[in-house]
């Protein structure tokens, strides 16, 4: 009996401490890995593919920003054209029986060469700045007759050929600048591409907080299910321990003849079924560890995998969350991921919907433009010439175009819209959600403290009442049935226990979830890249 006793103070202690130790199923020289929680949540946030995946997805809609910066980079261009035109002469030109000539071949070379820069502002305005020489040479003639030369009779006698060759050299630079006033102009539509790649920036890095946010949910989570596996592995091998007592206790009774058969037959066969039991918790710690270690470690190595992992942090190690619902909902909605997100597609799809305002407008764009031209002998001093402003060419254009019936730009404002009001109702939506999923939060974590402490008393009482039954049993004054099921009912509540201490903790990390604050009360810091709409990012 002394021995009895010894056991259940052993079995107390165990339940206290939180975590048990770890079955010996690895091979003896492989070390176990002591594992705080806090220290899984660090090789977590070191290790985890989702979250890494999600940083990328983050680095990659950043990239597509600075894309978007590229509708306004200043281009440099050259270009040079050389062309050489040699025209077949065309036949004679017979009329009445006269001759009157022909055209000779003709030969036509050009030469140009342009440099200069183009761009685009974010206001829409488009301008170019060219400059550049130019020479052709157009050398040619005609044959027909000589009108100077007839005889008496008016005919002419004779066809001559006349040639001639031109040489211009001249050189030119002009700047031109086009603005929109309605439509790709108006309400800041160029600036607008830059908004909705911010915001997509900002929607991936909300994503990757959700990423790390559910995934850090799930780690703690079967950090927890580990600890329990291990807990709940104890209470088995306690169980095997009782019966195993138990069935000392019947067969020294039934060796005095105190008892039946049947009632060792009967311990004998509880003490397999617990060995059944202890087998299956054996098992379960194995894929609780290997579930954790997947999520935290990420090993490549099939050696990685053999390492036992022993959790060494108790269930009160979760930070504790304020059970005011009031205050724990205004952080919930300046915290929570989902609710970040939502108001992000709301954000961008007003975007979206002021651009097709504008796309919808009539085009109104004015085009000005000046420009200083040279005529010279030669390249060299047309281009010297650009100086001089005396030759100069200006202009001012208004274009005007408006669609009769504007199907496109109808439609396409009715559908952004459409959907701007949707991302409006997912918002509410997702607030609804947030509320009830916070208020549900905040209800477990009382019911389960409820719960710990109606479990703990009843697991001291059926503590009590089986020693007092196994003690009725040494004085003969019960049955191994009897003690049996006060057994079973004591384990039961050691069950009982170790669940409602897991739900617990449980509960206490889905409310600091629920309010947004888990990922910072683990240290994590959310990306937030600095972005600038008047100034593109650098390479």
């Amino acid at each position: 009996m002394t021995h009895s006793f010894l056991t259940l103070a052993c079995l107390l202690a165990l339940c206290a401490s939180g975590a048990a130790q770890i079955p010996d199923v690895a091979p003896a020289q492989v070390d176990v890995l002591d594992l705080s929680l806090e220290d899984a949540v660090a090789a977590f946030f070191a290790n985890n593919l989702s979250v890494a995946g999600a940083e990328l997805d983050a680095e990659a809609s950043f990239a597509r920003y600075g894309v978007s910066w590229g509708a306004f980079d200043t281009v440099f261009f050259v270009n040079t054209l050389r062309n050489e035109r040699i025209s077949a002469p065309s036949p004679a030109n017979i009329v009445g029986g006269t001759d009157l000539g022909r055209q000779p071949a003709t030969e036509n070379d050009f030469w140009n060469f342009n440099t200069g820069l183009t761009g685009q502002f974010t206001s829409g305005t488009t301008w170019s700045l060219t400059a550049g020489p130019q020479w052709s040479r157009v050398q040619g003639g005609s044959i027909g007759p000589d009108f100077n030369d007839v005889d008496n009779d008016g005919d002419t006698t004779e066809l001559i050929e006349t040639s001639f060759e031109s040489t211009v050299n001249t050189g030119s630079a002009t700047l031109s600048v086009t603005h929109p006033f309605l439509r790709g102009g108006a309400n800041g539509f160029a600036r607008s591409a830059l908004e909705l790649a911010a915001k997509d920036v900002r929607l991936a890095e909300v994503e990757l907080d959700t990423v790390a946010y559910t995934t850090l949910l799930e780690v703690i989570t079967q950090y927890w299910n580990l600890v329990f596996a291990l807990d709940d592995r104890a209470t088995k091998e306690l169980s095997v321990t009782l019966a195993e007592e138990l069935l000392g206790i019947t067969q020294r009774k039934f060796d005095q003849g105190l008892q039946n058969r049947i009632d060792v037959i009967e311990v004998e066969a509880e003490v397999a079924r617990r060995e059944e039991e202890l087998l299956t918790a054996d098992n379960s710690v194995l894929d609780a560890v290997d579930t954790l270690r997947k999520l935290v470690f990420a090993p490549e190595e099939l050696e990685d995998w053999q390492q036992p992992i022993q959790p060494v942090s108790d269930y009160e190690t979760v930070e504790q969350a304020s059970l005011d619902e009031a205050a724990a909902l205004a952080v919930a909605l300046q915290e929570r991921p989902d609710l970040k997100s939502a108001r992000l597609a709301l954000q961008r799809a007003e975007i979206e919907l002021r651009r097709a305002k504008t796309g919808a407008l009539p085009r109104l764009d004015a085009t000005a433009s000046y420009g200083i031209n040279s005529n010279e002998d030669t390249v060299g001093l047309a281009l010297g010439r650009l100086d001089d402003t005396t030759y100069h060419d200006a202009s001012l254009r208004l274009d005007f175009e408006v669609p009769l019936v504007n199907r496109s730009g109808g439609f396409t404002e009715r559908q952004r819209r459409i959907e701007r009001d949707r991302a409006g109702v997912n918002l509410r939506q997702t607030e609804v959600d947030a509320i009830a999923d916070l208020r549900s939060a905040v209800r477990a974590v009382k019911l389960q403290r409820a719960r710990v402490e109606a479990t703990a008393e009843e697991a001291r009482l059926r503590g009590e009442a089986y020693e007092g039954e196994q003690r009725r049993l040494e004085n003969d004054l019960s049955t191994p049935f009897a003690v049996r099921e006060s057994q079973r009912d004591y384990l039961l509540a050691l069950d009982t226990q170790t669940r409602a201490k897991l739900d617990l903790a449980v509960a206490r990390t889905r409310l600091l979830a629920a309010q947004g604050t888990l990922l910072s009360s683990f240290g994590y810091q959310s990306r937030r890249t600095e972005l600038d709409l008047y100034s593109a990012p650098d390479l």
